[in-house]
Order: structure tokens, then sequence, then C-alpha cells
């Protein structure tokens, strides 16, 4: 019996195989960094508090995320006015993830999996300390609200690391 060239890669190659396979693009990545991916460029893109109809809004309300939806916005409120220097985000069709993107979706994956202090360290570094300390809360939350719903950022026990950063 004859396997075809797919069933003949290892698992690495065929992880490596998902998306367009550009460096950097967002296709590849797991659904759950994809939607904090999308949420962050649409509240930079959107640049006012989240509204009933707006694309960010019903995003929330389609993921089942809509409580947290002002957490999110406050989180990245603080790091638009806290932050040390200017945070890059592209644009919501853009085909490539910043490092300050990877940056944000990693840091929603250390909140997640109760890794505060390495999650602190690096707000600290990145904000303002009364900045960090609010972003900090609220990223938590979102981040908790996120596996609630399914979508799981940062990896089980035993699984591979961080994807994105």
């Amino acid at each position: 019996m004859e396997s075809s060239s797919e069933q003949r890669l290892s698992s690495c190659q065929r992880q490596a195989r998902t998306g367009c396979g550009q460096p950097g693009c967002p296709c590849g990545l797991p659904v759950s960094e994809r939607f904090v991916l999308w949420a962050v460029r649409q509240w930079q893109h959107d640049r006012a508090l989240p509204a009933a109809g707006s694309p960010l809004h019903e995003g929330f309300k389609t993921a089942g995320l809509i409580e947290v939806l002002p957490d999110f916005a406050i989180a990245m409120d603080a790091f638009l006015f806290g932050a040390r220097r200017a945070i890059h985000i592209h644009l919501p069709t853009c085909a490539t993830v910043s490092h300050d993107e990877a940056t944000l979706v990693a840091l929603c994956g250390l909140a997640q999996s109760e890794h505060d202090g390495p999650m602190m360290a690096s707000l600290d570094m990145l904000m303002a300390p009364t900045a960090s300390r609010v972003a900090r809360a609220r990223l938590k939350a979102f981040a908790i609200a996120l596996a609630q719903a399914g979508l799981r950022l940062a990896p089980a026990p035993g699984e591979p690391g961080a994807r994105v950063n």
C-alpha cells in the first residue's frame, strides 16, 4: 500500500504547512490567537469605545464574549495611553503580524495560563506602572473568558510552547 506525501510528513512538517507559508502570516495561527489578533487590530482601527453594531462588538457577541468587551477595551486603552513607546498594530487586513501584536497575544496567553509574574514583568517593561496594573487586571479577565469560551491561548501541560512569539 502506498502512502501519499502528506501521510509521510512528520507532525512538525504538517504543522509548518498550515496557512499560506509566508513568514509572519496570521493565517496559520490557531483560531484563538487569530481572534485576539483580530480584536487588537479592530480595536486599533475603530479608535472608539466599541458601540453596538460595530465589527468589534459584533465579533465579541458572536464569540459569546460580549461581557468582557469592556475589559478588553480598557486593557487596550491602557496600552495606548500607558505604553513607554508607540505600539505598532497593523490594519485588520494586513497579512503579517507585528512584534507588538505578537507580544499582546503572548501576554494574553500568560494571563490565561496563570503566569502572573512573567506577565507583570513584561507589562512593567512595556508600560508605566499605573497603566500596567490596569492592563494586568483587564487582560486577565479577558483571557479567562477566552478560555471559558473554548479559545485556549496557553498550551496544555505537555504541549509545545507559544506559537506566535
